[in-house]
Order: C-alpha cells, then sequence, then structure tokens
C-alpha cells in the first residue's frame, strides 16, 4: 500500500500555493543555489552537494567571486567567462606553508591547464598584455611578487598555453587579496 499525499484546497489558499505544498512533500521543490553578493562574496557554509553541483554555472560572468565556506574554513576565488571557462586564482594562500596556484577549468568543468604541472608545457601570464611568463615557476618569486601587485590594477588577465589564449576580465580585483585555501580542493566546483 503506497502512501499518497492528500492536499485539498481552502477558499483562502491558491492553486500555486497548493501545487508548490506538494512540491515540497515530493522534494521537487527547487533549491535556491547560491548567489554573488554585491561585492561578490558568495557564502557556500549551508550549501548542499546539489547546490555546490549548480554553482559554478550560476557565478557571475566576467568578475571574481570568492566563495566561502566558514563551517569547513574552506576559501576559493573563481572568474567565469562567458564561454564558461573559470579562472580559480589562488595568490593569497591563509595557510603560508602551501604554495600559491592556479587552475583553468572548460565550460565541462574539466581542469584544462593548472600550476606544476609538468606536462602542460610554457604557461604564460599576462596583466593588459604585460607578460610576466610562468609565475608559478621555480624560481619565479620576484615575478609572482610583482603580478600580485599589479594584478590588482589590471582589466584582463590573459593566460596562454600550448596556442591556447585564455582571457579573463578581472572585475572586482579587490577580492584578489582575501586569504583563500590553496590545496586543492573539490567541494567547491
Amino acid at each position: 500500500m503506497s502512501l499518497i499525499p492528500f492536499i485539498y484546497l481552502t477558499g483562502c489558499q491558491t492553486v500555486s500555493n497548493a501545487t508548490h505544498k506538494v512540491g515540497n512533500i515530493v522534494g521537487l521543490a527547487k533549491e535556491e543555489i547560491p548567489q554573488a553578493n554585491k561585492k561578490g562574496v558568495v557564502d557556500v557554509s549551508d550549501s548542499n552537494i546539489s547546490q555546490l553541483e549548480q554553482l559554478t554555472e550560476n557565478l557571475p560572468n566576467d568578475q571574481w567571486s570568492y566563495i566561502e565556506n566558514k563551517k569547513q574554513d574552506i576559501y576559493d576565488l573563481k572568474n567565469k567567462t562567458k564561454t564558461g571557462d573559470v579562472l580559480s586564482l589562488k595568490l593569497n594562500c591563509n595557510v603560508t606553508s602551501q604554495n600559491p596556484t592556479f587552475s583553468i577549468e572548460n565550460s565541462d568543468g574539466q581542469v584544462v591547464l593548472k600550476a606544476y604541472d609538468e606536462q602542460a608545457g610554457q604557461i604564460q601570464f599576462l596583466l593588459d598584455n604585460k607578460n610576466y611568463g610562468n609565475i608559478f615557476g621555480s624560481g619565479q618569486s620576484k615575478q609572482l611578487t610583482a603580478f600580485k601587485t599589479q594584478v590588482l590594477h589590471a582589466k584582463i588577465i590573459k593566460i596562454y598555453n600550448q596556442g591556447k589564449l585564455y582571457s579573463f576580465n578581472n572585475h572586482k580585483a579587490e577580492l584578489l587579496t582575501k586569504p583563500v585555501s590553496c590545496k586543492a580542493i573539490s567541494t567547491l566546483r
């Protein structure tokens, strides 16, 4: 014997209210996806797996978004293009023993380029077309320091690798000064 929820309308209810109640009972209600506030900060502390899976597609385009999970002490910075490429740039690690890093994901969520990948070949970072080389390469601490200062004033960040040029608008660049979790974390996709 199956249980069927029985809902009836009173004179004061509307059909949409009843539909919403039925949806909640059977689990069909739409979950609210965390959104960036005006400052570009997204709090995912109380989000479930389903909401986190949809987070990247709902990030604003062409600007930095600071994603924070205070309950798990995890912080990330992401910049999504209109084409769906996502740059995660981690310049200021909240654990000083960890190294700054970056990754680029395509619109399918696959990592297509990342720091410290020996198979990637030559990587070049450009700020408003000024080339800083591979700021994550060994012996590049001076270039990384200069990049961290100049990125706050740049309009466009470009990353060139193996004939492919990735370009990201640098709106809300002030978020790049916030501390982030530099260890690879898959929960903030």
